[in-house]
């Protein structure tokens, strides 16, 4: 399942400059907190190409975007804090975008230039790893457009047996959200689940009792 990303009005500030390198070799991060470690994300290891199924049919994503990722943050943050969290991290430009999904507030954040794609899945982990963010996910290109992986899983049941789709959720720390219709249901992933909602929709494909489980992806223009 796909949604449309609606733009903010007005973007924050850059509080940070940046030095751009070439998008084919490793970006000069230099932060304490998490340069170090996205270093070693170096250009010449093997991307992971991934993939998800709509219906029986498998598609392909390829590599994670690197220009852009999503984030939600634990509630009770103003703006201003939830700002102040993101410019922690040195290969964070500025946030742009934001949309809303049943069980959060999604925020499409742009990266620094010149990030790989394994520099990129290591900044999602360090991003996880703060407990003032609830959910850290990568965007994939599409042709012309985007698409974000939103915290949602779209999933069909077999037989409307609901126990089977709970069972599942609760070993995987999600959680069943809402009916959206007969036998299909809005599971929610966060950063305390085994992964993102890719992940789980792959993770669910091929289980007993399941029909479909696609990722409720967010597309925006590229």
């Amino acid at each position: 399942m796909k949604r449309t990303l609606i733009p903010v009005l007005a973007t924050l500030t850059l509080l940070f400059a940046f030095t751009s390198c070439r998008q084919d070799g490793p970006a000069p991060i230099r932060n304490i907190k998490a340069g170090p470690n996205l270093l070693k994300a170096q250009a010449g290891q093997s991307s992971t190409n991934y993939t998800y199924f709509t219906g029986q049919n498998q598609k392909a994503l390829g590599n994670v975007y690197t220009k852009d990722v999503l984030v939600s943050f634990v509630g009770g943050l103003t703006a201003d804090q939830e700002q102040r969290i993101l410019t922690q991290y040195v290969f964070v430009k500025k946030t742009t975008e934001q949309v809303a999904t049943d069980a959060a507030l999604l925020h499409r954040v742009a990266l620094v230039d010149g990030l790989n794609s394994n520099q990129v899945e290591q900044a999602l982990q360090e991003l996880a790893k703060d407990p003032n963010i609830s959910y850290a996910s990568p965007y994939f290109r599409d042709g012309n457009s985007l698409l974000g992986v939103s915290n949602q899983v779209i999933v069909t049941l077999e037989n409307g047996e609901t126990e089977v789709l709970q069972q599942l959720a609760k070993e995987y720390n999600a959680e069943v959200l809402k009916s959206i219709g007969e036998g299909t249901y809005v599971v929610k992933v966060d950063n305390a689940s085994k992964g993102n909602a890719l992940a789980f929709a792959n993770y669910l494909h091929g289980q007993k009792g399941i029909a479909q489980a696609e990722p409720d992806f967010i597309i925006t223009p590229d």
